[in-house]
């Protein structure tokens, strides 16, 4: 009975993420990618949990099998705690800076604490420093033991800060869930290092999983299905919230739409139309910064918000974005040219609304439409 009470909280945590993964498994969308990760991350906290419950079953367990079957599944979870929440630094990386790639360096530096962490694990059983057991099969940590703490953790810490330094980019409703479900793991870390005995590290990190297909779900309502731009919706609540600020410093906006999309869906249909704005939104995005935000308006109607004011920053991103037509024009990719017109300006007192700044570069547009019929 003590065993169970001791366990409780995995099995319940292992049943409440198997039902999410039902739900989610039927609900999300498949072919994104960030679910298929989501997915795959609740299976593997889920046999985490369980390995860690069984850890408490064979604790103390008399037969000398258990002895290395203890020492097995504890390396296990040394092991993949680390690789897991250096994933989860990833992937947020990935959901909110995707025009920032990755260097090979910054992966290098990562993962290389990673490696050393596995092979300090698999040594553990000749020199006891991240845990040993007793010939009573009794699992107690070692001397080195903060060393995985502080790495598994560390890589939570850093996806948080990078929360906290993107915060302008993110819808207001997302930014709170990411945060909550960042926090969730880490007190249960910090729960389950200072009262030893006390199962907290995989069961937050379960609870933190349920917050997560709330972000999904969130993600369906504030991005554009098709190219992962932010919906109207989405804009609208971000510009009436910066323009309620106290000072509304001067931002920049170009407003852009794709050039001859009607014959381009006439001559070969709906669907290649709709993979030429994503062609489109892909150059377009890798050459915005992480402080500048990509909104659908509707159709092939888009708009980049820039906390810039340089009237030149925003000429320049038009230059570099039509280079990049150019690039992919003459790799004749698709059997049509890509073609953006764009219209720009620098909001500020001088408009009465956002509304007129909007009829303003959205009439730039029009007359840059002109020059490109």
């Amino acid at each position: 009975m003590a065993i169970f009470l001791r366990i409780d909280i995995n099995l319940i945590s292992m049943l409440m993420l198997g039902l999410v993964f039902l739900i989610a498994y039927k609900r999300l969308d498949l072919k994104n990618i960030l679910n298929r990760v989501y997915l795959a991350t609740i299976l593997v906290v889920m046999t985490l949990l369980f390995v860690e419950a069984f850890t408490c079953v064979i604790n103390l367990r008399p037969e000398p099998i258990w002895i290395p079957v203890s020492y097995i599944l504890h390396m296990l979870l040394y092991i993949i705690a680390p690789i897991l929440s250096s994933a989860w630094y990833f992937l947020i990386r990935n959901m909110m800076t995707t025009n920032v790639k990755i260097t090979n360096n910054h992966k290098i530096f990562i993962i290389i604490p990673i490696v050393i962490n596995a092979l300090m694990t698999l040594t553990t059983p000749l020199n006891g420093l991240y845990f040993y057991v007793t010939q009573a099969n009794v699992y107690s940590r070692g001397e080195l033991f903060f060393i995985p703490v502080i790495l598994t953790y560390g890589y939570l810490l850093l996806g948080l800060m990078h929360i906290f330094l993107n915060k302008k980019t993110i819808v207001i409703q997302e930014y709170l869930l990411l945060i909550t479900f960042s926090i969730i793991p880490i007190l249960g870390g910090i729960v389950q290092y200072f009262n030893y005995g006390v199962l907290m590290m995989w069961s937050s990190a379960a609870f933190a999983l349920i917050f997560v297909y709330i972000y999904l779900q969130e993600r369906l309502i504030h991005l554009d299905l098709l190219t992962g731009t932010w919906t109207r919706k989405s804009f609208d609540f971000y510009i009436t919230k910066k323009l309620k600020q106290k000072s509304v410093e001067p931002f920049g906006g170009i407003f852009f739409d794709v050039d001859h999309l009607k014959s381009i869906n006439d001559q070969y249909g709906h669907a290649e139309g709709d993979e030429a704005i994503k062609e489109v939104i892909e150059r377009v995005r890798g050459l915005v910064t992480q402080n500048e935000i990509i909104a659908r308006l509707g159709g092939d109607e888009f708009i980049i918000i820039s906390n810039s004011n340089d009237v030149e920053r925003l000429k320049n991103l038009i230059s570099d974005i039509e280079l990049s037509f150019s690039v992919f024009n003459e790799n004749k990719v698709k059997p049509y040219p890509l073609s953006c017109s764009f219209g720009y300006g620098v909001y500020s007192e001088e408009f009465k609304s956002i509304d007129q700044f909007l009829r303003f570069i959205d009439y730039r547009m029009y007359q840059d439409k002109k020059r490109h019929e």
